[in-house]
């Protein structure tokens, strides 16, 4: 596989564009020292399952995430009850 330059260049909130990468895609960029970034994407990060405590709120026993579930994921693990 040849390697293709591209061309970039900085807007005024110092942002590139760069036409292969897609929305979300992050990247670590680091100088050569010899005037060069280096450009390296990160992998996706898998996402692992959230843990639950089971708490007592007043009268009613809930469960507690570790962090914030996402409307997708909410709507996963409704449809699964009758």
């Amino acid at each position: 596989m040849g390697t293709s330059l591209m061309t970039v260049t900085v807007d005024a909130q110092k942002r590139v564009r760069l036409r292969l990468a897609q929305p979300g895609e992050r990247f670590d960029v680091k100088p050569d020292g010899e005037g060069r970034l280096l450009l390296t994407k990160f992998e996706p990060v898998q996402a692992r399952p959230a843990k639950v405590s089971i708490q007592k709120s007043g009268r009613f026993t809930v469960g507690v995430l570790d962090r914030p579930i996402d409307l997708q994921a909410l709507k996963e693990a409704i449809s699964e009850f009758p």
